[in-house]
């Protein structure tokens, strides 16, 4: 007999046509010396599609309980030592930044990480070294119980409350990879996970002029999620994909690449005076 089941993990993916998305990265370096990347685009959309879906921002707590968060704070994971190591910074109200603020905001746990001058990760590192491997799991525990079933905040000991937030981000496609999922572990509390993979070229259907339809080659990015199902059903996966998608694609709000930043600086203005007003209703 199979035991009864236990993971309440599903997956999809989604391709997203990138054409415009591509044009909005490039002209940001050029005009702006701006050093923008798929990551920091992907990161954008998926925390302004959770701020539509606010009813998805939630995590399951003590007993089983669904607590919904009040802020969209994104995990974006970062590779370091060459790939051997993993770090990753969380960006508190990340669908009130603009993509200026959060290339900024990764770029600057990058640099510290890598120069070794962000004390907390290196308490984190050096912890988890010095640890016996039998060890490991109960430590690990511990802080869970700790920042996600006491919402404990501390810094001092590498354990901050609700250390991944709302969703993580992570970018494989440095690596090659084409299509992968990732795992929950334990101390991420977030109903989503989500894989950027490379930028390839696809066949896509493309709408003519005329009415008519073509299959031609477009740059397409795959964006692979692992989602808890407590949270997250088939349904609600589908609403928040088709934000994600809509986001990624015009990530200025709608208007397309060639326009200037208006709408995006309109859109961070109206996210800021939500979460004022979500603050003081609190």
């Amino acid at each position: 007999m199979w035991s009864r089941p236990r993971d309440p993990t599903i997956h999809g993916f989604v391709d997203i046509e990138v054409s415009e998305t591509l044009a909005l990265i490039d002209q940001a370096r050029r005009q702006r010396g701006l050093k923008l990347t798929m990551t920091h685009v992907v990161t954008q959309a998926v925390a302004r599609a959770f701020a539509e879906h606010p009813e998805l921002n939630a995590k399951v707590g003590l007993g089983g309980r669904i607590l919904q968060r009040e802020t969209v704070d994104v995990f974006v994971s970062v590779a370091t030592d060459g790939g051997r190591d993993l770090t990753g910074v969380r960006l508190d109200e990340a669908d009130a930044l603009s993509l200026e603020q959060i290339a900024a905001g990764v770029a600057e746990r990058v640099e510290s990480t890598r120069k070794d001058e962000d004390p907390t990760y290196r308490r984190s590192r050096d912890l988890m070294r010095r640890l016996p491997s039998p060890l490991l799991r109960p430590m690990l525990w511990l802080t869970d119980v700790l920042t996600n079933e006491l919402h404990l905040h501390l810094p001092a000991a590498s354990m901050p409350r609700d250390p991944f937030g709302s969703v993580v981000v992570t970018n494989v496609g440095m690596f090659g990879i084409d299509t992968a999922f990732a795992p929950f572990v334990p101390l991420a509390r977030c109903p989503m996970l989500l894989l950027v993979t490379a930028v390839r070229e696809r066949p896509w259907v493309v709408k003519r002029p005329d009415g008519s339809s073509a299959v031609e080659p477009r740059p397409v990015l795959r964006l692979c999620a692992t989602f808890d199902h407590r949270i997250v059903d088939g349904a609600a996966a589908g609403r928040l994909a088709e934000s994600i998608v809509r986001w990624v694609e015009s990530p200025l709000g709608g208007t397309s690449a060639t326009n200037d930043r208006q709408g995006e600086e309109a859109r961070d203005v109206d996210l800021r005076h939500v979460h004022r007003a979500r603050r003081a209703r609190a």
